[in-house]
């Protein structure tokens, strides 16, 4: 009786112990996924792009200090006019989309004036044709900078088609995924060719950006998975939404 008894506890302790490892598994794939994720699209984002035949570039807005740019801003505006540079000595003259709205901490303390007016200052001094220049500036979310700026492409010159979205490398994978998310959802026409760009995350920002955009990056994917289960549910229940 003793011996059954020892062999159902260590059978427990057996169980006990696969429960652990298994949870540790999910976890660490939950943790490396986003990580493998964002590193892929970091070093894809710095690859060569064919800039004379772009249709456009949009640059992602971020927050502003005391109006003015911040170091990861000015990556970006520096990506974003070698861009432009490389796409005219290519034969290309693409538009450009800055955006980002008013920000600040509350209402009562906003910014002075726009990311994209801000950032669009910026491009001129750095050599972009303000002629070629449209500001975008209501989006106060990375979801909203897509959703609003390629529309307003759109709007403003039918024929683009062909894309490049600057962003900070780092900022991509998620960016990407917001892309999709955009178009499943009807904010985004499916009719775009978007290649995203990287500019270099300035080294003091690195630390806070990864750990920001792993969690990001994570909960974006739980999220789209859950949302995507979901219509796929309606429509094996024929309760799909209509189109």
């Amino acid at each position: 009786m003793l011996r059954r008894d020892a062999v159902r506890a260590g059978g427990g302790r057996s169980w006990s112990r696969r429960l652990q490892l298994a949870s540790a598994g999910v976890a660490a794939v939950v943790l490396l996924w986003p990580v493998a994720d964002i590193a892929v699209n970091t070093a894809w984002s710095h690859r060569r792009v064919d800039a004379g035949h772009l249709d456009a570039v949009v640059v992602l807005g971020s927050s502003l200090d005391a109006g003015r740019v911040t170091p990861l801003l000015e990556s970006r505006a520096v990506r974003a006019a070698e861009l432009v540079d490389q796409a005219r000595r290519e034969g290309g003259d693409p538009w450009v989309v800055t955006s980002g709205g008013v920000t600040g901490p509350t209402a009562f303390d906003a910014q002075p004036v726009s990311e994209a007016e801000a950032l669009g200052e910026r491009l001129v001094e750095l050599g972009v044709d303000r002629r070629r220049l449209l500001l975008e500036e209501r989006a106060l979310t990375t979801a909203d900078n897509l959703a609003y700026a390629l529309p307003l492409l759109t709007r403003t010159d039918p024929a683009v088609h062909r894309v490049a979205v600057v962003t900070s490398d780092g900022h991509v994978a998620r960016v990407r995924l917001l892309l999709r998310r955009a178009i499943a959802d009807g904010r985004v026409q499916d009719r775009y060719d978007v290649t995203f760009v990287g500019a270099w995350t300035p080294l003091e920002d690195v630390r806070a950006a990864l750990l920001r955009e792993v969690g990001l990056v994570a909960g974006q994917r739980a999220d789209t998975a859950v949302t995507s289960a979901v219509r796929q549910s309606r429509r094996w229940s024929g309760t799909a939404d209509p189109v």
